[in-house]
């Protein structure tokens, strides 16, 4: 595809080419030919919802002095750099006005031309949390390393939800980026909103009746009412009224969540985390061989895989702990008793947990990415996000409370690196922390419903509504009732004919419906 297509000229290219050679090479007049390039879509299919997504492929060439181009050509190596562009969906022009009215791109492209490369300054000689980006244009582009070719990817195969081991290590990185945001305000002497004015306004949760997000929420309150419906346990009961009449209430304190808070302390949230959002990277947990050649100390094709000393360190916990799995008795090897946690039947999404094996990979490390609906909020709001939206409830009965301690650990950790202590941000400890979560957690299970009965439609309907250049889910931005029709119907379709979306939507409405509707919580003084 031809890069002017997208609206990518030759001189943007050479732009972003020479601020990639700057970062990573820490030269500044970088001289080099562009040999090739072309633009290339990440998938047939649709990629997210706020935006397109493609691939763009560079082949250079360094310029030598005093070679001519001639025996340059001849002698000098070609390279080839890959990068991911993010654009405004400029050919569906329903949901490119949604995107501009909602703000997504300036936000993002401010944050990752301001914000977030002092996030990056404060953390740096350790491991990358979000990644780079090298280029923005106007309020519709947003050019970033390919992730890929460092070696992560999204989850894939899982139905959106996480493992213990992958949530483990993403709330490392929201942990980061949060004591990032923290080490930033602490270093400037002011809050972050203050640092960079206008930044970080609402742009998803807007209580203004004229605003497309307004809109968008009572629309989705329609929807979700109609899917309530049609859960069994509700749908015959006597208190199916009552549900569907305080569903809305619950729904809209979000608009209170999402502005910052007055009690707890607040940080750069990202504001979107689910499976989506998350990248990871992955190591070989170590078999009874390979345990044998770190033993001896010697870890060079491992060690090439590592970038940093958190990756190392990553690789000696991970060798430790298949240490620990096998014994030693009367001179005979135990086999490895059999782990409780049931590896994850793709079919019985519910079940899912711990699938890591000595021999398999584990991840090690996680980026996030899309900051396009960034806030400042307290920690709890992030981290209840991500486990309410990648994790079951059935998952999070046996494991909540142990990933809540990880991250808590993750932010003493990075606090700690930098002499700070963890009780500056949670006066009284983890007990504060754990508050904190106990009032968040509606925000992360509105955030859930809200969010992902969009982000979890089948990529055949989601096709078929850029196709009919109309939103998924959230159809028709009149104040109409009638308008609302074509949203509920194609969130509907996917109920009725897709298991995974219906099992997984029942499961949030369910959480949602039986913790503060049917049994609501004890007030606390």
């Amino acid at each position: 595809m031809d890069p002017l297509t997208i609206g990518l000229s030759e001189n943007d290219i050479e732009t972003v080419v020479k601020s990639y050679i700057k970062d990573k090479r820490n030269r500044v007049n970088g001289k080099f030919r562009l040999v090739s390039y072309q633009v290339r879509r990440l998938s047939e299919e649709p990629v997210g919802y706020l935006g397109d997504h493609y691939i763009l492929d560079v082949n250079l060439r360094e310029k030598m002095v005093h070679y001519s181009p001639e025996e340059e050509e001849e002698y000098a190596e070609e390279e080839y750099i890959s990068f991911f562009l993010k654009v405004l969906p400029e050919n569906v022009p329903k949901l490119a006005d949604y995107i501009k009215e909602m703000g997504c791109f300036r936000k993002e492209i401010l944050l990752y031309k301001h914000l977030i490369p002092r996030l990056q300054d404060v953390m740096i000689g350790t491991r990358a949390f979000v990644p780079t980006a090298y280029y923005t244009k106007e309020e519709r582009m947003v050019v970033f390393e390919n992730l890929k070719t460092d070696g992560y990817s999204i989850v894939q195969g899982t139905k959106n939800l996480l493992d213990f081991d992958h949530l483990k290590v993403a709330l490392q990185a929201v942990a980061k980026l949060h004591a990032a945001s923290l080490i930033l305000e602490e270093r400037s002497g002011a809050p972050i909103p203050k640092l960079f004015v206008g930044y970080l306004n609402e742009n998803a949760y807007v209580d203004d009746d004229d605003h497309v997000r307004k809109v968008n929420l009572e629309n989705a309150i329609h929807v979700l009412c109609e899917m309530i419906k049609r859960i069994d346990a509700y749908a015959s009961s006597d208190r199916l009224d009552e549900i569907l009449q305080k569903f809305p209430s619950i729904v809209r304190k979000i608009y209170d969540f999402s502005k910052p808070s007055i009690i707890h302390r607040n940080v750069l949230n990202h504001g979107d985390l689910w499976s989506n959002n998350v990248m990871f990277r992955y190591v070989m947990v170590p078999t009874n061989v390979e345990r044998s050649t770190y033993n001896e100390g010697s870890l060079t094709e491992i060690e090439k895989a590592t970038s940093d000393r958190e990756d190392l360190v990553e690789l000696e916990a991970a060798v430790s702990q298949a240490t620990k799995q096998t014994a030693i008795c009367n001179g005979e090897r135990r086999r490895r008793k059999r782990s409780s946690i049931k590896k994850p039947n793709l079919f019985e999404v519910l079940n899912l947990g711990n699938w890591s094996e000595p021999g398999d990979a584990r991840p090690s490390s996680c980026i996030l990415i899309d900051f396009q609906i960034a806030r400042y909020a307290p920690p709890a709001y992030d981290v209840l996000s991500l486990l309410m939206s990648a994790t079951t409830r059935t998952f999070r009965e046996h494991y909540l409370e142990e990933l809540l301690d990880v991250y808590y650990d993750a932010l003493r950790a990075e606090l700690d690196w930098f002499h700070r202590d963890v009780r500056e941000v949670f006066p009284s400890g983890f007990s504060s922390f754990r508050d904190s979560c106990d009032q968040y957690r509606l925000a992360g299970l509105v955030d859930s419903v809200l969010y992902r009965h969009v982000t979890m439609l089948p990529v055949e309907l989601v096709a078929r509504c850029r196709e009919e250049h109309r939103l998924p889910g959230t159809v028709g931005s009149q104040h109409l009732p009638d308008d609302r029709g074509a949203g509920v119907d194609i969130c509907l379709e996917a109920w009725t004919q897709y298991n995974d979306y219906r099992m997984l939507m029942t499961d949030m409405l369910s959480d949602l419906v039986s913790r503060y509707i049917l049994q609501p919580p004890v007030p606390t003084e």
